[in-house]
């Protein structure tokens, strides 16, 4: 059986290694795919551009989803995959920088299933990736696949 995929939709190069580097003590670094930025993101789940090959129907077990992206902000991408039926029980969890109560009350308004602030000490970032990814990876029974259409 694959190992879970885990889509970061993440801007920043060196927040991107730090996730992926602390996933890699859950999944597999292959396992984990990265956008970086919200245009990408979306090219990825309607199988445009360079995911023009990508099976639709093998979707990402988790997805960080930044808050704060160019192009397409993470509050839009999240709104849109909340608004596709194959989609909208992805478990998403927004990562941000921001501890604003409006943006925590967005993300939860528009389906965010968690909202955790980036941590500047790379050790706890680390921590509360490896956290993260065990609580949605190891221990969340998702949805059966038919129901997520």
């Amino acid at each position: 059986m694959n190992p879970p995929t885990v889509l970061l939709i993440e801007n920043s190069p060196a927040t991107a290694k730090l996730i992926v580097d602390a996933l890699a003590r859950i999944v597999p670094p292959e396992a984990v795919r990265i956008c970086a930025d919200g245009a990408e993101a979306l090219d990825f789940f309607r199988c445009r551009g360079a995911y023009l090959n990508r099976n639709a129907l093998e979707l990402p077990a988790l997805v960080l989803l930044s808050l704060d992206l160019p192009r397409i902000s993470g509050l839009d991408v999240l709104r849109e995959i909340r608004a596709d039926p194959a989609t909208r029980l992805l478990p998403v969890t927004m990562l941000s920088a921001s501890d604003r109560r409006e943006d925590i009350r967005l993300a939860a308004g528009l389906g965010a299933n968690s909202y955790v602030r980036k941590s500047a000490d790379g050790r706890q970032m680390t921590g509360n990736i490896i956290e993260l990814a065990r609580y949605w990876l190891e221990l969340n029974v998702p949805p059966p696949a038919r129901a997520r259409q």
